[in-house]
């Protein structure tokens, strides 16, 4: 398995994947390409030995609040999910947050992901829910 920061090159490789990895829900007009070009230091690609895509997470430092990371996409193939890899790229991405003087890292879903609402919770993040979106926050 190996870990790199994304490249602008990625974003046709995580297009090709998403409706699939989204059990066919269609988000991909969600995803802003500019993520894979303005933000490569916060944004991670897994590959297998092969160079296969396995995972990704999209995320940036906040703007507007000085003190937090926003983690916007993170995706893993379905075939390697429960292995630990969602856990070890937000690892990554909280080293990144911390190396830039972030504390508390956000991140949100839809009502309907319950999947996800109940992992976040696993990790520790306390969750929020307003206008139809879980919003989670978590001190790092």
């Amino acid at each position: 398995m190996n870990i790199r920061n994304v490249q602008e090159s990625d974003y046709d490789r995580v297009m090709e994947v998403m409706v699939e990895w989204w059990g066919g829900r269609d988000l991909r007009a969600r995803v802003y390409q500019g993520l894979f070009l303005h933000f490569r230091q916060t944004g991670f690609i897994v590959e297998d030995a092969r160079g296969k895509l396995m995972a990704f997470l999209l995320g940036y430092l906040s703007q507007t609040f000085a003190k937090e990371a926003y983690i916007n996409w993170i995706g893993v193939h379905p075939g390697h999910r429960d292995q630990g890899i969602a856990r070890i790229l937000y690892e990554r991405f909280f080293e990144v947050a911390r190396a830039h003087k972030r504390n508390r890292v956000t991140c949100g879903t839809a009502l309907e992901n319950q999947a996800s609402l109940r992992w976040h919770q696993h990790l520790g993040f306390s969750v929020e829910e307003k206008n139809g979106v879980y919003f989670f926050s978590r001190e790092i």
